[in-house]
This record gives C-alpha cells, structure tokens and sequence, in this order.
C-alpha cells in the first residue's frame, strides 16, 4: 500500500509539471506574438481613402514596427500618431507618405506646396479667411445656420466680418445666398511663406513664419513652456532666436490630397510619433495590390 500511495503522489507530482510546463509555455508563446506584434510587425486594416490609388479603404497591410525610433525614409508609406498638443491623449493613427525629411524646405503658396521642386495641391479641407461686406453678412450668417456650419473665428469688423470656411463650405453657402450677394463676399489671400523642416541638434531659426509652422513642437519640446507673444518666443522670460529640436521631424502627405489627413493638417511630425512603414498588402479587393510589396 506504501508504494502505491508512493506510485500515485510521484505521478501527481508529474502532472503537476507538465500542466505548469504546458501553461508556461502558452504565456511564453503568447508574450512572443505579443512582442512580435508590439515591436516587429503588425497587421493593419485600412480605414481610409488617404492612400488610393496605392492602397484602398479596407485593405489590409503589414507594418514593420520599431523597437526604437529611427525617423522614416523619403517616399515610404508610414503610420503616425498625430502631433498635435490637443490629441495627446487619444491621438488618431494616420498614413501618409514621406514627403519631407528633416532639413527640407517646404514652400507654403495660395494653390500648395512645393517640395524639392514637386508641387502638391493644398487640401480642399484647408480653412481660408473669407471677407463678408455688412450687406451680405445678415443672410450669409442665416445661410450657415441653416446649414449647421459653425461660425469659426467670427470677428466683427467695421464694414463686415471675417470667417473662416472650407472651400466646399463656401461653396455651400455661395449656392443657398441670393444671385445679388453671390459675389459680394471674398476670400482672403493667405501670403506665401516657406518653412524648414527642423533637423536634429541644429540650430533653427526662429520668427514669425517658423513660428507658426512649428508652434506645437516648440510646446511640446520645451514642456509648455514657451510663450508667444508678437511674432517671438520666450523661454523663461528671455526672447529666443534659435532652438535646438531634440528629435527629427518630418512632413507627410496623403497619396489623396482631396480626402487624407496629414501634415498639412497636423503640422511637422516628430520621430518618436512614427508608428512603422508598411511593406506589405496581404489582402485587397484590388487583385493588382494583393501580396504586392508596398511601394
């Protein structure tokens, strides 16, 4: 009988270790996908227009993923999180092309922008300043109203108001107005300016354009601590000049300048918001994207 009582706790003994051997290496296996997800690569379905023709909405993509932060290359499809201070907590995931490299020159005009050479239309989302005479304001007003647009940086002015609407907006409400007040009303030209993509630990300069360009990145480099204040900044009460950006920033553009969201809207995205460029589509109703490398 001592043998057997013996016999059966050495053999509970066993089960015991291979349950724990066979749970062990679940958690091992799982905690490896999870890895390889987290840092390696990642499936990814798309939700938006932003890349056709390359890709389409609903595709469905590898990524690889960066176990540390090494900026992007010129062209590649990358995912990004959005830089802007107000999405820091839950900042939206967006794709777009990487168009400008730390140290480029981005020319911003009426109509675009031109990089190294290459003209890329502005958005038909980009918000404009438009000129409402004070014969025209009572029913333009009326007319947004009724259309559910807000009044965006509504400012009263002697002989009118100012606005600022989308080009489909303005087209809206130009086709609800009557044929008198159609015309009556204009946009406002916004000036041509360039700006530079920062470059890591170089010195940036700073004025009034670089300023504007690059506002979010100097708050969130400096901790907030930056203050603006008539086309100069201010740290610790002393007007800086130049700034030493500690990360590369880069410049994206949606493939559908008309649908995609991306650094025109965004502004200049920092390495450390780089996701992972996307190298692969592993489905797509479009049998000429299907298993084809991403280019």
């Amino acid at each position: 009988m001592g043998w057997k009582n013996e016999d059966a706790t050495e053999k509970g003994r066993m089960e015991r270790r291979r349950l724990f051997r066979s749970v062990l290496f679940i958690l091992l296996l799982a905690g490896l996908l999870v890895g390889i997800r987290f840092f390696v690569v990642e499936s990814v379905h798309l939700s938006t227009d932003a890349m056709e023709t390359t890709l389409h909405r609903g595709d469905y993509v590898l990524a690889h993923k960066f176990p540390f932060q090494i900026g992007a290359e010129r062209n590649g499809i990358f995912l990004y999180t959005s830089p802007l201070r107000k999405d820091s907590l839950t900042a939206p995931l967006l794709v777009g092309r990487c168009i400008g490299m730390p140290g480029d020159t981005i020319r911003v005009e009426a109509d675009g922008y031109r990089i190294n050479g290459q003209v890329y239309p502005r958005s038909p989302n980009t918000l404009n300043i438009y000129y409402v005479p004070r014969e025209a304001q009572e029913a333009v007003v009326s007319v947004l109203k009724q259309l559910r647009i807000p009044l965006r940086d509504f400012s009263q002015q002697t002989e009118g108001c100012v606005l600022r609407l989308t080009p489909f907006e303005e087209y809206q409400v130009r086709e609800e107005l009557p044929a008198s007040l159609r015309n009556a009303w204009q946009v406002r030209s916004t000036p041509s300016y360039q700006l530079v993509v920062p470059h890591k630990e170089r010195a940036y300069r700073l004025d009034s354009l670089s300023l504007l360009a690059c506002r979010d990145a100097l708050l969130r480099e400096t901790g907030g601590k930056a203050v603006f204040h008539d086309g100069r900044m201010y740290l610790e009460g002393k007007q800086t000049d130049f700034f030493f950006f500690t990360e590369d920033y880069y410049w994206f553009l949606s493939d559908n300048v008309a649908e995609g969201i991306d650094s025109r809207h965004v502004g200049i995205v920092p390495a450390s918001h780089i996701v992972g460029k996307l190298f692969f589509c592993w489905y797509s109703k479009d049998p000429n994207i299907r298993f084809k490398r991403i280019q």
